[in-house]
């Protein structure tokens, strides 16, 4: 603002913002200049948050101008158009940050910052991406949704997983978003036949921290029936054998179904549901106990899928950091898996993940879904690839996208 002209200048100091911008940047000097700290202030410091919300509203509305400029003037970008932030935005992100982390003013992690402005990618973005998800809101799936694609998308809720897949399939929506793989419970078996058998393309992941919590009009020692997803009952076994032993156990289509059955019951019925915090908050269901997983450390991995690109194969671009699914059907030789596996080995290539599943197209023939670090389009697994189509029966590239970095988990009950 200061680098423009006196006329250019007073005339955007009228207008909203400014005020708390220039108010903050000279706040900023005067503690960089000064080498005696200064004595924090309640009044002064509410003073701060309301001109950095100020300014920052100037500058994201500055930010959004300047986007439309830029894409009035460049025309449609080349490829599928995308709100996400690209790979090298990321970095300018990360960059930016960095510095004020090495300068000692950031309290904030990385990926805090990352979310932010992905969020603010979206805001911003003249697309609206219509994703479909496994329902009713409030599912786990749905929060990795929006973890990925933030409010500002279009969602469709899915009454099951098969629906997500056909929901891409015909069109009705660009991305589905499906879980795969739980740290307690292993594989979502249903996943991953449907990624074997449609022509989807896997362009991303999301790993969410699971939280179970019990949620139910009644009190905890006055509850009889249980309802839940398979898999979240299966991940709170041991604290219901322990906690209500002698409640029936009953298996819902989801954790926000189960949710909204057990809203709908009277205390004296004793219904409870197995859910999130955020269940409880959009239907109204009191919390009876948090955290009630058998693990501390429970995780489950979301892949996002939309239809094929021209070709056929993945049009993500390497990042440097990616992971590459597969699946593949070996022949019924021996040896077979041992030449397979030597095929990565000798070209460095890690394996993240190797899971079996029955091809269901003959008996007793198994498929093999293959996760592995690298890109499609890296020299290395090129060679991995071009080994496994002389050593299988059939190969398909399933996507390549940034690898999510995750903890491990646990693998001690908690007490």
């Amino acid at each position: 603002l200061c680098s423009r002209s006196g006329e250019n200048f007073t005339m955007a100091s009228s207008r909203s913002g400014v005020s708390g911008l220039l108010r903050m940047t000279a706040r900023i000097s005067s503690k960089e200049a000064c080498s005696t700290p200064i004595k924090p202030d309640a009044a002064e410091l509410r003073k701060t948050v309301e001109d950095c919300d100020e300014a920052l509203v100037l500058l994201l509305h500055e930010r959004a101008r300047a986007l439309e400029t830029l894409w009035s003037l460049e025309g449609p970008a080349d490829g599928i158009p995308s709100a996400e932030l690209s790979p090298s935005e990321m970095d300018r992100v990360k960059q930016a940050h960095s510095c004020c982390k090495e300068e000692g003013r950031s309290s904030l992690s990385d990926s805090a910052i990352v979310s932010v402005f992905q969020e603010l990618s979206r805001v911003c973005s003249q697309i609206r991406d219509s994703v479909a998800y496994l329902g009713p809101p409030a599912t786990f799936t749905h929060q990795a949704a929006r973890s990925r694609f933030g409010l500002n998308a279009i969602y469709l809720q899915c009454d099951r997983i098969p629906d997500v897949f056909q929901a891409v399939e015909r069109g009705k929506v660009g991305f589905g978003v499906a879980p795969v793989e739980n740290s307690t419970e292993g594989a979502i078996s249903q996943t991953l036949d449907l990624l074997a058998t449609t022509e989807l393309q896997v362009v991303a992941e999301v790993c969410l921290d699971i939280r179970h919590n019990m949620l139910s009009n009644a009190d905890l020692h006055r509850i009889q029936r249980v309802f839940s997803h398979p898999q979240a009952l299966a991940q709170c076994r041991g604290w219901l054998q322990a906690n209500l032993p002698g409640a029936e156990i009953i298996a819902e289509s989801s954790t926000a179904r189960a949710a909204q059955l057990a809203a709908q019951a009277k205390p004296e019925e004793g219904i409870a549901a197995i859910s999130s915090l955020l269940a409880s908050e959009l239907y109204d269901l009191p919390v009876k106990a948090t955290s009630i997983q058998d693990l501390s450390n429970n995780m489950t991995r979301f892949v996002v899928v939309r239809q094929q690109s021209p070709g056929g194969m993945p049009d993500t671009q390497p990042t440097g950091d990616d992971k590459t699914m597969l699946v593949l059907c070996m022949a019924d030789r021996v040896g077979a898996l041992h030449d397979v596996l030597h095929a990565f080995q000798q070209r460095s290539v890690n394996l993240a993940r190797i899971e079996s599943r029955p091809s269901k197209s003959k008996a007793w023939e198994y498929i093999f879904f293959v996760d592995m670090h690298g890109h499609y389009k890296d020299e290395n697994i090129q060679g991995v690839l071009l080994d496994l189509k002389q050593q299988c029966s059939f190969v398909r590239v399933l996507g390549s996208f940034p690898f999510i970095r995750q903890p491990s988990a646990h693998t001690s009950r908690k007490t």
